[in-house]
């Protein structure tokens, strides 16, 4: 079954030389999935890939993502919005990046 998913996305924008500024993004993916709940554990999944792919607030040191609504062909399935947020802070994509160009032993 298809479902569509929106995302509230409060990251960060830098075009370059080191310069970032605030920015917020609204995005609406499509998942497949066999019931509600497998629609909504994917979501959060997607979720927390933006949140390790976009760059962090400058203001917050923060990239914040809120699952904003999931919709199926039966209209809007229901979950409980303060539990749908994935934050990763600077730090985090900081040790992320440096694990990934670590060279292996």
């Amino acid at each position: 079954m298809e479902y569509q998913a929106t995302f509230g996305i409060d990251c960060g924008v830098s075009p370059g030389y080191g310069v970032k500024y605030p920015d917020n993004v609204k995005r609406t993916e499509t998942l497949l999935a066999d019931s509600p709940q497998d629609a909504y554990q994917n979501a959060m999944g997607l979720a927390k890939n933006f949140a390790d792919d976009y760059l962090s607030n400058p203001d917050n040191g923060f990239t914040t993502v809120q699952l904003l609504s999931l919709r199926g062909s039966e209209g809007n399935v229901s979950f409980d919005a303060s539990k749908s947020v994935v934050k990763r802070s600077m730090l985090e994509h900081l040790l992320a990046l440096a694990s990934e160009s670590a060279p292996d032993e």
